[in-house]
């Protein structure tokens, strides 16, 4: 069963200028690549990436969302990755992908994606889900959560004006074994 998720105002006003700030001045940001590629792919990703770990109070709040919203039998939610500040600026844009593939051992374990809008200061930059072919505009928000299985083919559209500041995570399931001992 599919199942994506949008949370409008996961995140306050000052609570994304607060990490937006931060992101800005302690990160340096780098041309995002596509996958585990060593060089870079303009035609299917134009961005700036620059990855952190923890963000306080951020990893708890996510954390706690996808424990209640993601629930697989026999499953609990992993601890989330590092996360990926990314910048688009005018005509940046990822194309149609996905975040995890079974051929790519690097990827095979994201479950869920997702993503956190930290501004509104642009002009197109949507972020679009294709399920079953047809595409779905996701509704645009100052500290909207956004979250989806990670087998989802996706994109960003150009920005065609200012930035787009967003925080990008990926969740793993583990195998609970408690359960698996319960059936013996």
């Amino acid at each position: 069963m599919y199942r994506h998720f949008t949370i409008p105002n996961f995140l306050s006003k000052s609570e994304c200028i607060d990490i937006l700030n931060e992101c800005k001045n302690t990160l340096t940001l780098t041309p995002a690549k596509v996958g585990t590629e060593e060089s870079l792919n303009f035609k299917s990703r134009k961005s700036s990436v620059a990855f952190i770990n923890d963000l306080g109070f951020l990893n708890n709040r996510l954390e706690t969302i996808l424990i209640d919203s993601v629930k697989v039998k026999g499953f609990s939610v992993s601890g989330l990755q590092p996360f990926q500040f990314t910048e688009y600026s005018v005509g940046e844009f990822y194309g149609w992908h996905k975040d995890s593939s079974v051929d790519n051992p690097t990827f095979s374990n994201r479950f869920y994606s997702t993503v956190i809008q930290l501004n509104d200061e642009y002009t197109e930059g949507e972020l679009q889900l294709n399920i079953d072919g047809n595409e779905i505009t996701l509704e645009p928000g100052l500290g909207t959560l956004y979250m989806f299985p990670s087998y989802t083919l996706h994109q960003v559209k150009p920005i065609t004006s200012g930035v787009r500041y967003s925080l990008v995570n990926w969740v793993s399931l583990n195998k609970n074994l408690n359960e698996e001992k319960s059936l013996f």
